[in-house]
């Protein structure tokens, strides 16, 4: 699942040294809208960058 399809929903996203953030990702950013930084998406008031992601998983509600 890429980022902006993430958006609004129920997910649980897994970073690359294994913290894991679950909540309903908003606050999508795209990479041209969030210049110097890649593409971003939040939850729980945590933004988490696209390069920092191993997974994302939609749960079901």
């Amino acid at each position: 699942m890429d980022l902006y399809e993430a958006h609004g929903k129920n997910v649980r996203i897994t970073l690359l040294n294994g913290k894991v953030f679950q909540g309903k990702a908003y606050d999508y950013t795209s990479a041209l809208d969030n210049e110097p930084d890649p593409e971003s998406i939040a939850i729980d008031n945590t933004e988490l960058y696209a390069p920092e992601i191993k997974s994302i998983e939609l749960i079901e509600d």
